[in-house]
C-alpha cells in the first residue's frame, strides 16, 4: 500500500510541475472495463512540433532578435504562422488526469483533463480473450487562462512584432478514434495501437511586444484539423498498472491574428509528437 501512495505522490509531483501544452494522449487500451469498475489514472505529456509547425515557432521566436520586431510581409506572416501554431498546436508539457467507467455490454465512458481542457468520450468494444477493436467518440473543450490582457497599444500602430505571449484561450472540438488491442492472460501486460482524427476550433486573447518594449493586446481564431496514429503498453499488477504512449499527427492550422494596427491571416501545417505515461489503478 505504502509503494501505491508512493507513485500516487510521484504522479501528482509530475502533474504539479506541468504546463499547459496542446498533449491529449487516450492512455488506456481497447479492452473496456466491466461494468461497475473504475480506474483513475494520473500522469504527463510533452508535446513536439515537427516539420512545418516547428519552422513556423522558429519564426515567432526569431521575431525577437529582428531589429524592430517583424515588419516586413514575409515576418509578419511568419509571426503569424508562428502565433497559430503556439496557440492551437501548443508545444510544451501538460498534465494528465483521466477517470474511466465501465457500463457493461464492452461499452466505457471517460473524462480527461490536460491543464488546457477537456475531453469526455464513448466507446464500444469488439471483444475477445485476448484481443479487441475499440470504436468510440469524444467531445473536447479548451478554456486555458494564463493572464489578464495589458493595455491596447495606439489605433493605428505599425510597430514590427517582437513577442506574444498566450492569455486565454477557449474553444470546442470533435474526436474519433479507433484502437485495436492485446491482452496478457492475467492482464499484467496490454498493447494497443490504432487511429485518431478531430478538429478544434479557438478563440484566442495574447499580449504582443511591438517593438522597441511596448505591450499590445492581441486576438484571433483558428481551426485545428489533425490526424495521426498511436502505440501504447501497459505493465502492472492489479488494480496499479504503468501506462506508456506515444501520440503522432498530421496537423493543419489556419486563422487570424489581430491587433489594433492590423489583422494578419495565416496557415501552417506539419507533425507532431506526443510522448506520455501515466499510472492507472481500478477500484
Amino acid at each position: 500500500m505504502n509503494g501505491c501512495a508512493g507513485a500516487a505522490k510521484l504522479a501528482l509531483g509530475a502533474v504539479l510541475l506541468s504546463a499547459c501544452g496542446g498533449g491529449a494522449p487516450l492512455l488506456h487500451p481497447a479492452h473496456t472495463l466491466p461494468e461497475g469498475d473504475v480506474t483513475f489514472a494520473v500522469g504527463t505529456s510533452g508535446r513536439f512540433a515537427l516539420g512545418g509547425l516547428h519552422r513556423a515557432e522558429a519564426d515567432l521566436d526569431g521575431a525577437a532578435a529582428i531589429p524592430g520586431g517583424a515588419r516586413t510581409d514575409a515576418e509578419r506572416q511568419g509571426f503569424t504562422n508562428g502565433a497559430l501554431s503556439r496557440t492551437a498546436v501548443a508545444p510544451g508539457v501538460a498534465p494528465f488526469v483521466a477517470a474511466r467507467v465501465g457500463l457493461g455490454h464492452h461499452n466505457e465512458a471517460g473524462l480527461t483533463y490536460t491543464g488546457r481542457g477537456a475531453r469526455l468520450d464513448g466507446r464500444h468494444a469488439f471483444e475477445w480473450p485476448k484481443l479487441a477493436v475499440s470504436v468510440g467518440a469524444a467531445a473536447t473543450g479548451v478554456f486555458a487562462e494564463t493572464g489578464s490582457d495589458p493595455q491596447p497599444s495606439p489605433e493605428g500602430s505599425s510597430a514590427g512584432l517582437r513577442t506574444l505571449s498566450l492569455r486565454s484561450a477557449s474553444g470546442y472540438g470533435l474526436e474519433l478514434p479507433v484502437l485495436f488491442g492485446y491482452r496478457s492472460s492475467a492482464d499484467v501486460v496490454k498493447l494497443w495501437t490504432g487511429l485518431r482524427a478531430g478538429f478544434e476550433r479557438y478563440g484566442y486573447n495574447a499580449s504582443v511586444i511591438e517593438a522597441p518594449d511596448q505591450p499590445a493586446n492581441a486576438h484571433g481564431k483558428a481551426t485545428r484539423f489533425w490526424g495521426g496514429g498511436l502505440v501504447g503498453f501497459s505493465v502492472g499488477l492489479a488494480p496499479v498498472e504503468v501506462r506508456v504512449e506515444v501520440d503522432a499527427a498530421y496537423e493543419n492550422v489556419h486563422g487570424s491574428l489581430s491587433t489594433a494596427g492590423s489583422e494578419l491571416t495565416g496557415e501552417v501545417a506539419g507533425w507532431s509528437l506526443t510522448p506520455a505515461m501515466a499510472i492507472s489503478a481500478k477500484f
